[in-house]
């Protein structure tokens, strides 16, 4: 049985023109809706409001109040340039193809211009190349088109994208907005020093309804938050293509585990509970693989600390008490 909510739900995460949600998704999605977990719109729209109002605090608590950000072309990128916007900051947009879809940047443009923000286009082409043939000259395989050389060179895009966000952070006096959302976090859907930046208005957000809802109501285009997620670093066709999974899926098996991890049963009960939906096994096994390989990326550098005294907490509390 379906909602008004779940049909919206279904249309904004784009399922509906992927396909059917097996039984123990659309048995999730129900639950989800009546727990809160899918909130609906007015619970939303205080949400948004939340997150402009600490962008605004953060502003006046760091003497900051330009961001640099990245503008792919897809909704994550556009809904941070707006909540960063509505909180009274100075935000410059960057488009930096590299071997890009022209339709990519074009939209990326298009928020850029609907969103009245501050927009600069710099084609990163040619270095992106130099540093491939360069670094040929020490794994003459950097050519290759198997997916492992793929990703390596989609790496690389990120963080020669980053390197000249960070320059023009630099030159204009502000900070870089990261634009992952918790979706990419948890799947580890992002490159280390290449899409992280200084503050994250939309990391916490799921993909599949949170954000593409706000960034309709905060005024991204249609054409943008209706597009179809890309990684933008030519490794495959989609984000989906690359996880097994729709986004709705994989935020609800994200929901389920979270849920899950906190029982003594651990993950036993929630097999067994789709143990009859192949679709779902499918999911925890693409979802359960990613989240193992990518755990050190969510952890953060290993900082080893001094061996006889700790040092590192010794600093927390010197920051601690200058940020009174």
């Amino acid at each position: 049985m379906t909602t008004p909510l779940i049909d919206h739900i279904l249309d904004l995460s784009r399922q509906n023109s992927l396909g059917p949600l097996s039984p123990w998704f659309a048995d999730q999605i129900q639950k989800r809706v009546q727990t809160g977990f899918y909130a609906e719109p007015d619970v939303l729209r205080k949400d948004l409001d939340g997150l402009v109002e600490r962008l605004r605090n953060y502003s006046t608590t760091s003497g900051r109040s330009t961001v640099v950000i990245g503008i792919s072309g897809g909704v994550d990128s556009a809904l941070t340039a707006a909540l960063f916007r509505d909180a009274g900051w100075r935000v410059r947009g960057f488009t930096l193809p590299i071997e890009q879809n022209p339709e990519e940047t074009a939209r990326g443009v298009e928020a850029c211009a609907q969103l009245g923000i501050d927009h600069t286009q710099i084609d990163l082409t040619p270095q992106y190349r130099s540093m491939v043939n360069g670094l040929a000259a020490l794994d003459p395989d950097m050519g290759a088109d198997d997916a492992q050389t793929r990703i390596r060179r989609g790496n690389m895009r990120a963080r020669l994208r980053m390197i000249t966000l960070y320059d023009q952070a630099h030159r204009f006096g502000g900070v870089v907005g990261s634009t992952d959302n918790l979706s990419e976090l948890s799947a580890g859907f992002w490159t280390l020093n290449g899409d992280v930046g200084d503050v994250a208005p939309v990391q916490a957000l799921l993909k599949s309804w949170e954000v593409p809802w706000m960034a309709r109501e905060i005024g991204v285009p249609e054409s943008v938050w209706r597009a179809t997620p890309t990684d933008g670093l030519g490794i495959s066709a989609g984000d989906e293509a690359q996880l097994g999974a729709t986004y709705l899926q994989w935020d609800l098996m994200i929901l389920a585990m979270a849920e899950s991890a906190e029982t003594e049963k651990g993950f036993t009960e929630l097999q067994a509970g789709f143990a009859s939906d192949p679709d779902a096994q499918s999911v925890f096994e693409q979802v359960s693989n990613r989240m193992r390989r990518t755990a050190f990326k969510r952890r953060g550098t290993l900082r080893l600390d001094h061996p006889r005294q700790a040092r590192y907490a010794a600093l927390d509390r010197v920051d601690a008490l200058l940020a009174g």
